[in-house]
């Protein structure tokens, strides 16, 4: 079966460019060509210049091959649509719709939350900051079958950039959501115990890493603070989406809506059962 592409949705936007680039990058890496969709009310008759300036600048990355195009209605609709016959979607970060304080608008989360593959949200440390091109690639994961995925994911990302991966599992001596208590085991014992689920999960998914280093690091707090505090070194970091979305629904979970909303580099948002197919370039 030949590679899936992938897809960026595209404006004449800094955010938009540098997604499209983020990319780019990516394809030049492992193959599997690049798709630049930009979504408008009306179609064109001749494709915009600014989209095919950037459709050259991704050739110029190395990306091949890289198709533009422009499409009548609505973006989330579009891109949902490609997401089914895609290796990952890529959208920027500044939303036109996004409230005050926020990276994205309802757009893409709702995209993340609905994708039929991986989906990326771009940005550097700040708005108008290109994305980290150095560090590891980040995952947070916590012995499930769930985060199972986004380390494959996260391995196959490093494996294709030459990046290491920084695994990150967290625990806390707060046990419970709905009714929090205070754990009975010590700090240390639950210390311990991270440590070694961490352990067991990379050994039970070895042939998943294999060939990329991996720095393990139990740390504790919540997952959310712990990924925030390391993002800033990353070059991307990458978490798996939660819990059932219903038929036309949206679900994001709050680690995962946290990061998108606002964290320094890349998300890259793993879903259950949708993976990343590597290129044999």
């Amino acid at each position: 079966m030949d590679d899936l592409p992938i897809v960026v949705g595209v404006d004449p936007s800094d955010s938009g460019r540098d997604a499209a680039l983020w990319a780019a990058d990516l394809v030049a890496a492992r193959g599997g060509g690049l798709d630049l969709v930009n979504v408008a009310s009306t179609r064109p008759g001749a494709l915009p210049d600014w989209l095919r300036e950037l459709a050259d600048a991704a050739e110029r990355v190395g990306a091949d091959p890289v198709t533009a195009d422009v499409v009548c209605g609505s973006a989330f609709d579009v891109l949902l649509t490609r997401s089914h016959r895609a290796a990952m979607v890529v959208v920027g970060s500044y939303g036109r719709d996004a409230p005050a304080g926020l990276l994205v608008g309802s757009t893409a989360l709702t995209l993340v939350a609905r994708a039929g593959c991986p989906v990326a949200v771009v940005r550097g440390g700040e708005k108008g900051l290109a994305p980290p091109r150095g560090g590891p690639v980040l995952v947070g994961v916590d012995g499930t079958a769930a985060s199972d995925g986004a380390l494959e994911l996260a391995a196959e990302l490093g494996a294709s950039l030459g990046a290491g991966l920084l695994v990150v599992h967290t625990w806390s001596d707060v046990e419970g959501s709905s009714s929090p208590a205070r754990a009975s085991a010590s700090w240390s014992e639950l210390a311990d115990r991270a440590a070694r689920s961490l352990d067991d999960q990379l050994e039970r998914t070895a042939a998943m890493t294999a060939g990329v280093h991996v720095d393990r690091r139990p740390v504790a707090g919540t997952p959310l603070r712990a990924l925030l505090d390391l993002a800033g070194s990353a070059r991307m970091v990458v978490v798996a989406q939660r819990g059932h979305v219903p038929p036309g629904g949206v679900h994001l979970g709050s680690t995962s809506r946290g990061l998108v909303e606002f964290a320094p580099c890349p998300v890259v948002v793993a879903r259950t059962g949708a993976a990343f197919l590597t290129s044999t370039r």
